[in-house]
């Protein structure tokens, strides 16, 4: 029973974070059990250098694959395409490029570097889903404790909140989490493909063949779902305090909390006032949140042109 739940738990790792990849790639020569200056090696190098070069990058890519199964059905296939270079060289005439193994080689190469891309673009848009839940469920754990001290911190200097300020206090939170809703939303609609996450960065320039590490880019991507959360937090925040503060005028919130306290029971149009406070403030969280594409990173915004390469060192 123990090693069934390590199983599932392994399993639920490797999906949300990727394999686990070597220490150390084997070369395309230690998969086939071959020395690195072994005489088919050599006349398949000999006879075409860029595409075993090519083929060997690739084969080191997929042992760093986000998926295990992925990264084994590549190297499986780029070692069965050597295997048949390697025949084929070896029948051939001398000092002359194969004709069918090369063919295949390169088919293979071209099959590899686009399931390696695919790889890639799903270890980002998995590490950025898991960062952006990962924000939308810290969000009422933040939120829950900013009530609870909002509550209890108070007493313990000698003061006490009353029905205006723990009312403010609740619109703050509902202008809180308006925000973390409209950073998911910005960012789904903005991501329309995950491979628009393993493009290069403007002014940079990468193989095309060798995607980004999948399993650091799902690191990464992760990291940068819950930041853009955090920066809703703080847009949604800051909108809150200009309104509530009477600077930004532009927005007028339907009833302010003074005129909902008193001695009296709440009545059903102070209900009704309460919630549209609470739609009120929700909506400008939400739109404060859509924002956050501001922030540097991620996708770049459209019409921006690339920022130009550094010079070279002298």
């Amino acid at each position: 029973m123990g090693e069934g739940r390590g199983n599932r738990s392994g399993a639920l790792r490797g999906w949300l974070f990727g394999a686990a990849g070597p220490v150390e790639a084997r070369t395309m020569a230690e998969a086939l059990g071959l020395a690195e200056e072994a005489p088919g090696l050599q006349r398949l190098r000999d006879a075409g250098p860029r595409q075993p070069a090519r083929i060997e990058l690739l084969h080191t890519a997929a042992q760093r694959a986000f998926e295990r199964r992925t990264g084994e059905a590549v190297c499986r296939a780029l070692e069965a395409a050597v295997r048949a270079g390697i025949r084929e060289s070896a029948t051939g005439p001398a000092g002359r490029a194969p004709g069918t193994g090369t063919g295949r080689l390169q088919a293979e190469a071209d099959a590899a570097s686009r399931r390696l891309a695919s790889d890639a673009a799903l270890a980002g848009g998995r590490g950025l889903n898991t960062g952006l839940a990962f924000g939308i469920v810290l969000s009422p754990v933040v939120l829950v404790l900013a009530l609870l001290a909002g509550r209890f911190v108070p007493p313990l200097f000698g003061g006490a909140i009353g029905c205006p300020e723990e009312l403010v206090l609740m619109d703050s939170l509902v202008c809180f989490a308006g925000g973390a809703m409209g950073a998911v939303f910005s960012v789904i609609i903005r991501l329309r493909d995950a491979y628009q996450l393993i493009q290069p960065a403007p002014g940079r320039s990468e193989p095309a063949d060798i995607p980004a590490d999948p399993v650091q880019l799902a690191r990464m991507m992760r990291q940068e779902g819950w930041y853009r959360v955090v920066v809703a937090w703080f847009l949604a925040s800051s909108l809150f305090l200009l309104i509530n503060g009477g600077i930004l005028t532009l927005l007028t919130p339907p009833a302010a909390p003074g005129d909902m306290c008193g001695p009296a029971a709440l009545s059903p149009a102070g209900h009704q006032a309460l919630i549209k406070a609470w739609f009120f403030w929700g909506g400008v969280g939400f739109l404060a949140g859509l924002n956050e594409r501001w922030a540097y990173g991620l996708v770049r915004r459209g019409g921006e042109p690339p920022r130009p390469a550094d010079p070279p060192a002298a």
